[in-house]
């Protein structure tokens, strides 16, 4: 399992590295800048924005990659030393990582070798993303289901894994809205949402099942 993991951790990190940059290039030579048009009217459409927005002002390009490195560094080991303690863990938190760090990576890459970051979906009253942006949204909105996962595979308490699973999607909440990311606090409330909706069918469909 643990090679399955790594290897799932790798597929989601070059995936999302390598399709966020070939989406920016794509959306670059085929749109015009700030050329737009609906794809959901009128609350989604496409768009080519280009932008250098960091999440801390003195965050240069070269010093965001320089330091976004150990970052992944410590993400990797983090995941590495979860996955030797709960062996029988799904794979979950390793794409849950690959999709973060990958999709931070190609936006920083982006930014230091044409300036800026390319944003091509637009979400009415919400803003503009990036592929890159997307995928750090998915893993971040998924982080509180990998949490209660590692959790439930550590055998901690019902009461405990509840706990967890709280600060964590308070935190990514917290961190959306900070960020003005509204589109992340949305849909990592939808995941905790439908992931809640399946445990307790999951937990109501079992005892008839037991008792057949």
């Amino acid at each position: 399992m643990h090679r399955r993991a790594s290897a799932w951790f790798g597929a989601s990190f070059l995936l999302a590295c390598i399709v966020s940059l070939g989406i920016g290039a794509l959306v670059r030579e085929n749109l015009r800048f700030d050329q737009s048009f609906w794809l959901i009217s009128p609350i989604v459409y496409v768009v080519r924005d280009q932008h250098l927005r960091a999440l801390v002002p003195f965050l240069t390009p070269t010093l965001t990659l320089v330091l976004w490195l150990p970052f992944a560094l410590v993400v990797v080991i983090l995941i590495h030393n979860v996955r030797i303690g709960t062996p029988a863990l799904s794979a979950l938190p390793e794409i849950v990582a690959g999709l973060f760090v990958g999709g931070g990576l190609a936006n920083v890459l982006e930014a230091q070798m044409i300036g800026s970051v390319t944003d091509f979906l637009g979400i009415h009253g919400m803003g503009t993303y990036s592929a890159g942006d997307i995928a750090f949204d998915v893993a971040s909105s998924l982080i509180p289901i990998a949490v209660i996962q590692i959790a439930r595979a550590q055998h901690q308490p019902f009461t405990h894994v509840l706990q967890v699973g709280a600060v964590f999607y308070g935190g990514v909440v917290l961190f959306a809205v900070a960020s003005q990311d509204y589109a992340l606090a949305i849909l990592v409330t939808l995941v905790i949402g439908v992931g809640a909706a399946t445990w307790l069918t999951n937990r109501m469909i079992s005892p008839h099942i037991h008792s057949h």
